[in-house]
Order: structure tokens, then C-alpha cells, then sequence
């Protein structure tokens, strides 16, 4: 075996190289992860204070909801991470896709769903836009 390293010095380099690469993706994943993980709690965090209180109803008229000032649908509006929001009478599914360096290898979407009863907020381990609203 020490004869081959001996006699292939850039067979050994280039397997060193890759292993090494391989090992930085692997780290990366996990960093971006557990970043992903904490930003994703905390915007949870953020949007449950931001909806509490809220109704389904006040997301049926969004786009005049957000001209009334204090109102839930203009506090969602504000928010820069803001994907879509659709409303029922009985269901209002907001999404946010929360923006961060670990973004392109972690993907996080919080979504929000506002029921007459309760509202519950969560975070989905993919992009936003693959995230499918419940039937209400």
C-alpha cells in the first residue's frame, strides 16, 4: 500500500481533496441547518405575537384590511418575508419565507393558519411555494 502512495502521489492528493470537500459540504448542511432551525424559531415566535387576536375574517377583504391601520391583515402586510395569504371564512393560510445566509441549503417556510378558535403557527422544511394551503 505505501508502494501505490509512493508511486501516485496525485491519485492520493485528488482523494485528499475530495474527501476534504465532501467533509465541508457535510459541516455546511449542518450549520445551515441548526441556522435555519433557529431563525425558523424565532419567526414563529414573531408571527404568533403578530396574529394573536387575529380571525379568519379579517383576511377576506385582504386588500382592504391592509389600509386599515392595527388591523392583522395590515400587520402582515408589513412584513418583508411575506409570501401569500388565502382566506376562506373559515381559514386564513399565510405564508413567510424567512430569508438568511443558510437559505439556499435550508430551505424554511412559516406558515400561519388563523381558524376561529385558535391560530397556529409552524414551520415547513421546504420552500414556501411547495407548501400547500389545508382544505378549511
Amino acid at each position: 500500500m505505501a508502494e501505490f502512495i509512493r508511486d501516485r502521489p496525485g491519485v492520493v492528493i485528488g482523494v485528499a481533496v475530495v474527501a476534504v470537500l465532501v467533509g465541508a459540504a457535510f459541516v455546511g448542511k449542518f450549520l445551515a441547518d441548526r441556522s435555519a432551525d433557529d431563525a425558523s424559531t424565532a419567526r414563529v415566535a414573531e408571527v404568533t405575537a403578530l396574529l394573536d387576536g387575529a380571525r379568519p375574517e379579517q383576511f377576506l377583504t385582504y386588500n382592504a384590511g391592509t389600509r386599515v391601520p392595527g388591523s392583522s391583515a395590515a400587520g402582515v402586510a408589513d412584513q418583508a418575508d411575506l409570501v401569500s395569504v388565502v382566506a376562506s371564512s373559515d381559514l386564513a393560510f399565510v405564508r413567510f419565507q424567512p430569508d438568511g445566509w443558510w437559505s439556499a441549503f435550508a430551505e424554511r417556510c412559516v406558515v400561519a393558519e388563523v381558524r376561529p378558535d385558535a391560530v397556529v403557527v409552524r414551520t415547513e422544511k421546504r420552500a414556501c411555494v411547495r407548501v400547500e394551503p389545508p382544505r378549511s
